[in-house]
């Protein structure tokens, strides 16, 4: 058994119990890992591409540093994705104007098309798998998957 403090709350928890949950996230991340690469075929670029394309969709932009440690690849292969998707017209390089060194990467106006479009695509195959799941299991799942994913970010930048 394993106890679990949160706050002033002790919740226990049996190991089958999280051996089976830690089993159930790892083939979801893997199912929806496949996912990803399948559509980055259908869109003719990489899983990696896709990855960084959804992140700068949340973000202003990135830096190479940044990306290489999102993506857990090497800053070279960071800069090959990138020149990938700039000779594209996916993405752009933009200068820092407080250190010349410094270089940020944003979505283009073309960027943003493309993602869109492979937005469309997961939500079209995301409304083709959840449909047999009730509406209001969906959003406890939304919400319990919400509060997995803040536990584990705060767990990770400890």
């Amino acid at each position: 058994m394993s106890t679990i403090s949160d706050n002033s709350k002790e919740t226990v928890i049996e190991a089958t119990t999280v051996s089976s949950l830690w089993k159930s996230l790892m083939e979801l991340n893997r199912q929806v890992k496949q996912m990803i690469q399948l559509m980055s075929i259908e869109s003719g670029i990489s899983y990696s591409s896709v990855c960084l394309i959804f992140k700068l969709e949340h973000v202003p932009s990135l830096k190479m540093n940044d990306i290489a440690g999102f993506l857990s690849i090497t800053v070279g292969a960071a800069t090959s994705l990138v020149d990938k998707l700039e000779s594209q017209g996916w993405i752009e390089r933009i200068r820092s104007l407080e250190d010349r060194r410094i270089i940020n990467v944003r979505l283009t106006e073309q960027g943003i098309r493309q993602l869109t479009e492979i937005r469309e695509q997961f939500t079209a195959r995301g409304e083709h798998i959840f449909t047999a799941i009730p509406q209001e299991q969906l959003a406890n799942m939304e919400r319990e998957l919400g509060k997995i994913n803040s536990i584990m970010n705060h767990y990770n930048q400890i």
